[in-house]
């Protein structure tokens, strides 16, 4: 099997930066606002060396697929913009789907999901940055908490993407999995290009005749 480095954090880093980054008292972001542990130098060789087995695979997949649930039932209620409300409905909707049809291809292939340090730090990540979206820095509501929003969605999104283009596409075995896994990979980008659009309609908002 094939190994890939992957630098847990920066990406969570950079969308909780955006997200609370712009408003009337926008700020640039503090060691507080983000944590320094997580965020290695990109310049440096502090990259985690991984091997994945199929079964460690199977199961950043599901966790991917769960986190995007989990994120999108807590923002959904939040959200004041339509956009935003609607976009986190459909990634609860969507992303249950594709977990469904996940564990089918996985029972289909007798493959057992297994932890690993990844998915475990994937769970791990998700739940921070919910803590984050609920914490006493973020904005109250409003157009500032629709942008952190959207911006953690977009942010959970392209390190899912990420993840699959740098790590788990290189490694998957099994011909079903690595289908599913493409599958899964094409969604996700369909989901970066909707929440890229509505994250620039929220910093810049169409001009009305």
């Amino acid at each position: 099997m094939r190994t890939a480095k992957f630098w847990m954090g920066t990406l969570l880093a950079g969308a909780l930066a955006l997200g609370y980054g712009c408003g009337s008292e926008a700020k640039d972001p503090t060691p507080q606002d983000v944590p320094q542990q997580q965020v290695p130098d990109a310049g440096t060789d502090a990259g985690v060396l991984l091997t994945l087995t199929d079964a460690q695979i199977a199961r950043v997949l599901q966790v991917a697929n769960e986190g995007e649930v989990m994120l999108g039932q807590y923002a959904a209620p939040l959200a004041t913009t339509q956009a935003v409300i609607d976009f986190n409905n459909q990634m609860v909707t969507e992303h249950t789907a594709v977990k469904q049809r996940l564990d089918a291809v996985l029972a289909d292939q007798g493959i057992t999901p297994e932890d690993s340090a990844l998915s475990l730090q994937l769970q791990t990540d998700i739940q921070e940055l919910m803590q984050v979206l609920a914490g006493p820095n973020a904005p109250a509501a409003g157009t500032a908490l629709d942008l952190a929003l959207i911006s953690a969605q977009l942010d959970a999104h392209t390190r899912a993407a990420f993840l699959s283009d740098s790590l788990l596409t290189t490694q998957i075995t099994n011909t079903a999995l690595a289908q599913e896994a493409l599958t899964e990979r094409q969604g996700v980008q369909q989901h970066i290009d909707a929440a890229g659009d509505i994250q620039s309609n929220l910093v810049l908002p169409s001009a009305t005749p």
